[in-house]
């Protein structure tokens, strides 16, 4: 064998030294690709690349499918694959700002957007990417970008929010999470009431401001349990403010919202256990449909909020039904307050209720002072006018203390005062 020229050997040791080269670099460059992944996934950022001619898609630090519940070869990386597991609500969106990146028409592709899982579970993916590649006519190439995992800070959001919006005693709304209910048009069968504790104050000076802690607690739980036991679970309650409280229940009809009404008044008639002995409260409770409100919430408040107060007037621990009015009625005088008075009534007069005609001299109750108005009649919408006439009565001012004897107002389509006065005469 012919010995090599010095030329060739030469060339073979700069071969063998590009190799060593070669063969070090790659190793740098994997331990680099190392250190980026491990940073990366530490930020639970991830690195992707779209080919857009073949919509071939590479996730450099994690493997494809693997967010969402795949093992490796499940899934094929590809631009369709991806597009079909975009949350549906969200898709459109995604798929608007990615096109507006490619035709050039955005600097950045950038959205937060959902992907739903194997197992039907949602991930929120904060997605973010830039043109890296043109061709000669300007159509995208490459595109190159990351995505960052962002469930977690989604969840802690929706925490935050809640405990924004949620009553740190009671556990239900708040005042600021009654403001959200302003934004939506109350539907016509949509019931709001409004309930204030009668006696509160004598148990927080009774017995301290821990046991008026513990009324609330219990008629917050109470209030709802009695929907539960009814098969009423998607409504709105709320602690309004001090000891009063806000229900919006949908899809009620008048003799359903009635019996709703008894059997909070027949829970709370009895004592309830508190620190240092029983405490004694009642409910004076004012309700307005949706359609008696032109369907506007700040209305309604104002109306459930003056046929409460109009119970209170007359002898506490009822209720009463606003009714517009062309609707108007008169009012009732009920009995004792019995269990057996509970039944939904077949009627919007109930058989147990026996109707007292009003003297002609009788006046409406005076309105609240100006300077007793409430803050949430403030808060009501501005120029909403007069509430009308509340449908059904309570006890009037010269009955029984309410303590003794306590009366609920029912709603009742009947003759108007003038009329009966009318035929007395």
């Amino acid at each position: 064998m012919a010995r090599k020229s010095l030329r060739e050997q030469s060339l073979e040791q700069a071969l063998q030294q590009m190799e060593r080269d070669k063969a070090r670099l790659e190793r740098r460059l994997a331990g680099l690709e190392e250190k980026l992944s491990t940073t990366l996934d530490g930020t639970g950022l991830r690195l992707w690349q779209l080919e857009v001619p073949s919509g071939k898609l590479t996730i450099f630090n994690y493997r494809w499918g693997r967010m969402l519940g795949y093992q490796p070869g499940e899934l094929n990386a590809h631009f369709d694959v991806w597009r079909e597991h975009l949350h549906p609500e969200d898709r459109d969106e995604v798929l608007a700002n990615l096109n507006d990146h490619l035709e050039g028409r955005t600097e950045v592709y950038q959205v937060v957007h959902r992907m739903l899982a194997r197992d039907g579970s949602i991930t929120w993916v904060a997605d973010r990417g830039r043109v890296v590649e043109r061709d000669e006519h300007g159509n995208a190439l490459r595109l190159l970008g990351t995505h960052t995992d962002i469930s977690h800070e989604k969840d802690y959001e929706s925490r935050l929010n809640a405990l924004a919006s949620t009553d740190a005693l009671t556990g239900l709304a708040n005042r600021q999470a009654i403001n959200s209910w302003h934004q939506r048009p109350l539907a016509d069968d949509s019931a709001l009431i409004f309930i204030d504790l009668d006696g509160f104050k004598q148990v927080n000076d009774q017995f301290g401001h821990r046991a008026g802690d513990e009324v609330l607690v219990l008629v917050a739980h109470g209030l709802n349990d009695e929907l539960h036991r009814l098969g009423i679970h998607h409504h709105l309650s709320a602690r309004f403010g001090g000891d009063e409280f806000l229900f919006q229940l949908p899809r009620m009809s008048l003799p359903r919202v009635e019996h709703i009404a008894r059997r909070w008044l027949e829970r709370f008639t009895h004592p309830l256990e508190i620190s240092g002995g029983l405490g004694r409260i009642g409910l004076s409770i004012g309700i307005c449909f949706g359609r008696d409100a032109d369907n506007r919430f700040g209305l309604a408040l104002e109306r459930a909020d003056q046929a409460m107060y109009r119970v209170k007037h007359h002898g506490k621990h009822g209720f009463r039904v606003h009714a517009p009015v062309e609707h108007s009625s008169c009012e009732y005088q009920a009995g004792d307050f019995q269990a057996s008075n509970l039944e939904a009534p077949a009627s919007r007069l109930p058989s147990w209720l026996h109707p007292q005609p009003a003297p002609v001299s009788q006046q409406a109750p005076a309105p609240r002072p100006a300077s007793q108005s409430p803050p949430r009649q403030q808060a009501a919408s501005a120029g909403a006018g007069s509430a009308g006439t509340e449908s059904a009565g309570t006890e009037s001012a010269g009955t029984k203390p309410a303590d003794t004897e306590r009366g609920d107002s029912v709603s009742a389509d009947s003759e108007s005062a003038e009329a009966r006065a009318k035929e007395e005469r």
